[in-house]
């Protein structure tokens, strides 16, 4: 995770390094971090500068809902790990699918050495890598696979009753010791994949189920918990660098902050969707959020979404919709990733218009005639027809 930037050592591929990083954030979605690349020879960076909403802005509070968890009087944040991986019935899991998954013969893969190590973020912590092949004996051992699962099953005793179960499970199939041990690294894997497909599998279903139930809400609220739009932002970009211009060449006019710089966009698509925005006539405001410090959505995987622009739109004389929309490369079109985003985002958003219908007394402080929250997922190629109709 970048702190405030990546230092290089220099050497005489650093700038294959350096370009190799920043498409890798961008291709991940994190082009709001390539800014902060720098190598060990170039200027240290001016570090965080403030910019401020525009004048008919400053008093102007803005809201959006969170997804939040209700148990009677308690209302709070969704906790992932206390409300989704905890929730879950690690206890009950029928092992037989992973059992029959197991091949009863051995061969060279099966002996390779594998090394691992911790990310340090992302919804896959551990990282699995070949190092080489070994001809040592190898051996399973219940303890070393309880600690390569810990990120997904988070109580021990749970992951040493599922690898029991599985071991079990292997014996029955006629596995002997000596066959266990030879298997034991592609054991491990297999093992994590079919707990990773769990895990998932039932951490969505819990999190629909409880939104049905209404103990995991997505609304504004009257009581105040709700995500307030600051009425300051960061660049990193120097005084004097060049601003992004409209489609006239003049100033942006409807970004919440000013001034905006091109460098505080990760793309040139981002740039063109930006100077679209702020020339509809629709549009009241909009705002470019910042990766891993703005808005976020919790849905039922760890990590959280955060959306690229927030908006919104007029029709007639009040705002009457905050649209929050995630931006995706085309080249991500269709990976887990992007569907487990899009699938979160149009879940909040059918909550959302069910609970503004269920619990419309709640909403008074955007107003009589109440606002409308849509969040969805555009792919980058598609925004050019996608999104004229949310401005409808």
């Amino acid at each position: 995770m970048l702190d405030e930037s990546y230092v290089i050592t220099h050497h005489a591929n650093t700038a294959d390094v350096v370009n190799a990083i920043k498409k890798g954030l961008e291709e991940d979605g994190m082009g709001d971090l390539v800014k902060e690349i720098r190598t060990s020879d170039s200027a240290a960076p001016s570090g965080h500068r403030t910019v401020f909403r525009r004048s008919r802005f400053v008093g102007t509070a803005i809201f959006l809902p969170l997804v939040l968890r209700v148990t009677g009087n308690d209302t709070r944040e969704l906790r992932y790990e206390d409300d989704i991986l905890f929730a879950l019935d690690w206890q009950r899991l029928d092992v037989s699918s992973l059992v029959a998954k197991i091949p009863d013969n051995i061969n060279s893969a099966e002996r390779q050495m594998q090394r691992i190590r911790l990310a340090e973020s992302g919804d896959e912590r551990i990282i699995s890598e070949v190092a080489g092949v070994t001809q040592e004996h190898l051996m399973f051992e219940t303890a070393y696979a309880v600690r390569m699962v810990s990120d997904i099953v988070p109580n021990a005793w749970w992951a040493r009753d599922i690898i029991g179960q599985l071991l079990a499970g292997l014996e029955f199939r006629g596995f002997g010791k000596a066959q266990v041990n030879q298997l034991a690294g592609l054991i491990v894997e297999e093992l994590r994949k079919w707990l990773e497909e769990q895990r998932n599998e039932k951490a969505e279903a819990l999190f629909r189920a409880e939104v049905v139930a209404g103990r995991i809400q997505f609304r504004l609220r009257a009581d105040g918990r709700n995500w307030k739009l600051p009425f300051t932002a960061e660049t990193f970009e120097p005084e004097g660098a060049e601003q992004l211009n409209g489609r006239d060449g003049g100033a942006l006019d409807k970004s919440l902050f000013s001034p905006l710089y091109k460098g505080d966009f990760s793309s040139q698509d981002e740039r063109d969707i930006a100077v679209y925005l702020d020339g509809d006539k629709a549009l009241t405001w909009w705002h470019r959020n910042v990766a891993r410090s703005h808005y976020a959505v919790q849905g039922w995987r760890r990590e959280k979404i955060y959306p690229d622009f927030i908006f919104a739109v007029r029709h007639g004389e009040y705002a009457s919709k905050l649209l929050v929309l995630e931006m995706k490369g085309k080249h991500l079109a269709g990976n887990d990733d992007t569907e487990y985003k899009k699938a979160v985002l149009h879940l909040m958003s059918n909550s959302f218009a069910a609970e503004q219908t269920l619990h419309v007394g709640e909403l008074d402080l955007v107003g009589d005639n109440g606002i409308d929250v849509e969040c969805d997922l555009v792919l980058i190629p598609e925004w050019k027809s996608r999104l004229p109709g949310f401005f409808r």
